[in-house]
């Protein structure tokens, strides 16, 4: 069943490929609108302690009533009840309401989704919220499975006050039908983004693009663990010229009375040319290795 599935996939990577873009746009955006005011409903309930999908309180537990709200652990909650979430609510479904969740603390910082911070898997992100952190993984191998009982899966870690709650081992949580479609196209279509509007993390947030906004439009507050972003700076002088210490304590000096990153000035450095590298800060989530697994009771 698994590779006809993926044949659906590779033919929705065909009529994507076909489609004008004019109107690839226009259901962007169409969507986009949709996730708007979903995300402004959510809110609107998160903030008063609701749970926007099953509309009860934040702190209810009823095993009749699986909720993604569930992994925020309401009193009740434990490991195997996990397993009935995932039959009602898929990995996409279940990633993005942990992820809008996350972004309610502090926008992109709690999500760590960079390829860079991974191992090189297809699906790799931890997400943090408050002292709960839940984390997806899934190898090309569990995506095409060992074995033809096995279907296409993915593995998923909680923690409580940096304790165990679920294992990667624990569980192997099948990817539904509309999931593998979607995950095919994109291997054949591999700038076919899987994005999730609100609920953006790291790689989102710290791209090419974003850079020159964030070294223009972040204040300057030193060294702090709380740090979204790391901002490097290097300068090499131009070819037979030399920096000035001056110049270079003029600009920092400059920085420290108009607020900004030093980066923002570093322009003005006479005799040189200047790189400027942005990076995850200490304020971001780690993401959770996951070693080879090993078979733990559920």
């Amino acid at each position: 069943m698994s590779e006809r599935i993926r044949e659906r996939g590779r033919e929705y990577a065909k009529f994507l490929q076909k489609m004008p873009e004019a109107e690839f746009i226009k259901g962007n955006d169409a969507q986009l609108q949709r996730d708007r005011a979903q995300h402004k409903r959510f809110q609107d309930n998160f903030r008063k302690g609701i749970c926007d999908l099953c509309n009860e309180p934040l702190s209810t537990f009823r095993k009749e009533l699986p909720c993604p709200h569930w992994l925020l652990l309401p009193h009740g909650f434990k490991k195997k009840d996990f397993l009935s979430v995932t039959k009602k609510y898929g990995f996409f479904q279940i990633q993005a309401y942990l992820r809008w969740v996350a972004n309610e603390d502090g926008f992109a910082l709690n999500i760590n989704d960079m390829p860079e911070g991974g191992s090189g898997k297809l699906f790799e992100t931890t997400i943090r919220y408050k002292n709960l952190e839940w984390s997806f993984s899934c190898s090309e191998t569990d995506y095409l499975g060992t074995h033809a009982s096995q279907p296409p899966h993915y593995h998923f870690q909680m923690r409580f006050d940096n304790r165990p709650f679920i294992d990667y081992g624990n569980f192997h949580i099948p990817f539904n039908e509309f999931e593998i479609t979607i995950i095919e196209a994109k291997r054949v279509l591999p700038d076919l983004d899987i994005r999730f509007p609100f609920g953006e993390g790291m790689r989102d947030a710290l791209t090419d693009e974003t850079v020159e906004q964030i070294v223009n439009n972040t204040k300057f507050e030193g060294v702090s663990e709380n740090a979204p972003f790391i901002i490097d700076t290097l300068a090499i002088s131009d070819e037979g010229k030399r920096i000035s210490g001056g110049d270079l304590y003029n600009i920092i000096q400059e920085a420290k009375a108009k607020n900004v990153t030093i980066a923002s000035l570093m322009h003005k450095l006479p005799n040189a040319s200047v790189r400027v590298m942005v990076s995850p800060g200490p304020g971001v989530v780690e993401q959770a290795p996951r070693s080879k697994l090993k078979k733990t009771k559920s």
